[in-house]
């Protein structure tokens, strides 16, 4: 049985060799997404595994939560005597102040911007830290500065050069040395800059305060033990942690980015495989129908039913390993790909070494494995059922067979589950699980019922064609005539052109909903943001006061975020701090209740801890159940766990203009967290001066700043929309693999499909067909297959995208926007894909020799 298998597979590989394509495809981006990982994690252990080099113990202020989103918090510097009280320790034999923080390297005027930070530190002589000295000497001195050797090749610096930092502060420093990062010439997408300690201090205006204390334990001082004497020594202010813990803790934080977009990438990955599925059940479908005879004559040689059903689930077996291995090896090259997609959206990666762990080779077999049995199971059934009487049959190609009654009462019942499980999940009654549930359910009764409703479908869809004459007439009833053939390969099809679809205006109505809502909220003149688009702001203090300082400009208002956790689910969410008395100012707030008067905690009758209130969102509001008076316990990394007072409720609008659904007051933020950036600056600018020439004299004075960007209204609600349109340009770009392989499955079923339908054909030209004729034939049941796909994709698409933005929230308003220009891409797509898909099978088929079709049983 074994050799016959691997016989019948080599005499088949041409007609399995798209499948085996299509497998790969799908195991590519697998594969791709789970290298891209495992690299990155590994890069980011052995990064922040590098930084404390020679440090036994790291000290830090003590905080609820280390990072949130992916963003480490910032915490409280350190005092002088806190150093000085822990090298008096017993066990310690060196303990050094280290100031860290963010500045940007400008040179001859234009700042160095790279895509990761720019770190700034004090320099630490070796062999303690992770900065081997390369060239130069150490910046022991003020107006010295030592930078990462990358950046000083990249941008051609050179020691003996001078340059600007920019940080809250700015100086002017002399290149006296090039250094590395461990054995690396510096970090990935990312410039580094070290300068003394008093320098630091200066730059991030942290006074006499820094960072961290680094700890060397003496010889023979076992790391955890000087650990508990020190905490003993600073009491529970203070967190004292092994070096690697905290270098774990930071890593952890840094993979958290890239584990949300690898659990994107496989989700878009599952979406290629269900796609190739089809692919994969059609084409042993085929195959099947097509062996009838020979399968028979098996059964009458005395092969069991079983040994049927192995033989067939044996070609599946060769077909998924070889699809598997052949998606590992190509998942390696996507995996570099993947990285530079992944990095235009702002996701520092590394460029190390590509890693391949045995999990991704045992991933990559089963996955392509897993698929093709699955999608095999069903022929290899039908195959075992085929009785010995079958080899007197004459032909064996397929024809018009009704669905059976149990597939169109499950499809049935799969539809009836679906319709309460959508509607409820785009009232926003149910949960996005329900909702998934719905739509999972919808795909399974089209699935089934796809080959009861596809004859008509076609024959509709196929009505102009009639047109073109014999050929349009042959083309329309040879789609209509085999449903399940013809429905498995739309349903391919028109899933990928749904997804694609699906993404395109859910992107379409967020930007819509987000540029609508900005420009009715905001009113103000101009905004101020950093260039760099840092996720809590990058606005250091002296922009404020250069703004406000500003002759033309009459108010400006500032915006800040930070993140918080839930304390009963450990959701973490950002909020939006704003200023009570100049926000009115430059928006068109819509409160629904309360006041923002009462943001600051001197206009509370009763606030825990002196905090002041909370303004939420109408939806939030709603969700929680909370009014005006009500508390809600949050947890900040800097003061733990506080009650904040809710105090207003805004619409939904106005919340998503200002970026979260909770909204505290400055000064309320202040005794919250130790972060000072602003995210923005809303300008309103005095009557009487252009907004033009504001503008610029406003870039003019912020120009000696780290890098900022001075938009109008309409330049600030586009560039909330960016972010969305890298997303769905990524996500879109992807997806049109699935659509390859939906083409593919259209190549397939067309060539094998006329191999089945070679006596036909013959007959056809025996009867005066020309070739062109059935090229054109072949050709046009091509292109019809794509238009009923392009069809049902559409519809699919644009419904699902509609019930996803109700479901969604009020948040979006419900507004579904379709993307004329995208469909019209979709539309394109399918068409291509229908010529292109019609080419080789019509070639092959004009290409027989009319008796030997004829003479084919």
């Amino acid at each position: 049985m074994l050799k016959l298998i691997w016989t019948q597979t080599l005499a088949r590989r041409g007609r399995l060799a798209m499948t085996v394509v299509a497998v790969a495809l799908g195991v590519t981006f697998v594969t791709g997404t789970l290298v891209l990982t495992d690299t990155s994690q590994r890069a980011f252990d052995a990064q922040f595994g590098q930084a404390v080099a020679g440090v036994d113990l790291t000290i830090r202020r003590a905080v609820a939560f280390d990072s949130a989103m992916g963003v480490e918090v910032q915490r409280e510097p350190l005092s002088p005597q806190i150093r000085d009280r822990v090298a008096a320790v017993p066990g310690v034999a060196e303990a050094r102040e280290q100031v860290n923080g963010s500045a940007l390297i400008t040179l001859h005027g234009t700042p160095i911007v790279p895509s990761g930070p720019s770190v700034l530190a004090s320099w630490t002589a070796p062999p303690v830290g992770p900065y081997p000295l390369r060239t130069g000497q150490a910046p022991e001195h003020l107006g010295e500065v030592v930078i990462d050797q990358a950046t000083a090749r990249s941008h051609h610096l050179a020691v003996g050069d001078r340059v600007q930092l920019r940080a809250e502060a700015t100086g002017t420093f002399t290149v006296v040395g090039l250094i590395g990062f461990g054995d690396r010439d510096g970090l990935p997408d990312s410039t580094l800059a070290l300068v003394d300690a008093r320098s630091a201090r200066h730059l991030l205006q942290l006074g006499h305060g820094s960072s961290e204390v680094d700890v060397v334990a003496a010889d023979g001082v076992a790391p955890t033990v000087l650990a508990e004497r020190i905490q003993h020594e600073l009491g529970n202010r203070y967190e004292v942690g092994l070096a690697r813990d905290t270098a774990a803790a930071s890593a952890a934080a840094a993979k958290t980015q890239v584990k949300y977009i690898a659990l994107a990438l496989l989700v878009l990955a599952g979406a290629a495989l269900l796609i190739g599925a089809f692919l994969i059940a059609n084409t042993f479908s085929i195959m099947v129908t097509q062996r009838l005879r020979e399968l028979a004559l098996l059964r009458a040689a005395g092969a069991t039913g079983r040994q049927v059903f192995a033989s067939v689930m044996g070609e599946a077996v060769v077909v998924g390993a070889a699809g598997g291995l052949l998606g590992l090896v190509a998942g390696v090259g996507a995996a570099l790909g993947l990285r530079a997609l992944v990095a235009n959206l702002g996701v520092t990666v590394t460029d190390s070494s590509l890693v391949i762990t045995g999990r991704t080779i045992l991933v990559a077999v089963t996955v392509g494995l897993g698929v093709t049995l699955l999608a095999a199971v069903g022929p290899a059934r039908r195959a075992a059922r085929v009785a010995p009487v079958a080899a007197l049959r004459e032909s064996t190609s397929e024809t018009a067979q009704p669905a059976s009654r149990a597939r169109k009462v499950v499809g049935l019942v799969a539809a009836v589950l679906a319709v309460p499980a959508v509607w409820f999940g785009a009232a926003g009654a149910g949960s996005l699980a329900v909702l998934a549930a719905g739509a999972a359910s919808l795909i399974v009764a089209l699935v089934l019922l796809g080959p009861a409703c596809v004859p008509a479908v076609a024959r509709f869809v196929g009505r102009p064609l009639t047109a073109a004459g014999v050929p349009g007439a042959l083309a329309r009833q040879s789609a209509a005539r085999a449903p399940r053939r013809t429905a498995a390969t739309v349903t391919a099809l028109a899933l990928s052109l749904a997804l694609v679809v699906l993404i395109a205006v859910v992107g379409a109505s967020i930007k819509t909903s987000m540029r609508d809502s900005y420009r009715e909220v905001v009113s103000a003149d101009l905004v101020v943001e950093s260039a760099r688009g840092e996720m809590l702001g990058g606005l250091v203090p002296a922009a404020y006061r250069t703004t406000a300082a500003l002759a033309e400009v009459d108010v400006v208002s500032r915006i800040r975020y930070g993140h918080w956790k839930d304390p009963h689910t450990g959701t973490v969410s950002a909020l939006t701090a704003i200023d009570p008395a100049t926000l009115p100012e430059v928006t068109n707030l819509d409160l629904v209740s309360g006041s923002l008067d009462r943001l600051e905690g001197n206009h509370l009758d009763s606030v825990s801890d002196g905090v002041g209130g909370l303004v939420l969102s109408e939806r939030v509001a709603s969700q929680r159940g909370l009014t005006v008076g009500d508390q809600l316990p949050m947890r900040f990394a800097r003061v733990g766990t506080r009650p904040l007072v809710v105090v207003g409720v805004i619409s939904d609008s106005a919340a998503q203009a200002l970026g979260t659904d909770f909204l505290v007051s400055l000064a309320t933020y202040d005794q919250l967290y130790t972060e000072r950036m602003d995210a923005s600056l809303l300008v309103k600018v005095s009557a009487g001066s252009s907004v033009g020439a504001a503008a610029h004299d406003l870039e003019t004075a912020l120009s000696r700043l780290p890098p900022v960007e001075v938009r109008d209204q309409a330049a600030a609600a586009d560039a909330r929309t960016r972010a969305v349109d890298q997303i769905v340009g990524m996500v879109t770009a992807l997806l049109l693999f699935s659509v390859l392989i939906a083409m593919l499955g259209i190549i397939n079923t067309l060539a094998l499909s006329i191999l089945e339908r070679t006596r036909e054909i013959g007959l056809l030209r025996a009867v005066g067909m020309t070739r062109r004729q059935l090229r054109s034939a072949i050709r046009a049941e091509a292109i019809l297959t794509s238009a009923v796909g392009l069809v049902v994709g559409l519809v699919l698409g644009v419904g699902f995208a509609a019930v996803a933005l109700s479901a969604a929230g009020q948040g979006l308003g419900g507004a579904v926007s379709v993307p004329v220009g995208v469909l019209a891409m979709v539309t394109s797509i399918a068409t291509v894909v229908g010529l292109v898909a019609g080419i080789l099978p019509a070639r092959r088929a004009a290409r027989m020799e009319v008796l030997a079709a004829i003479a084919d049983t």
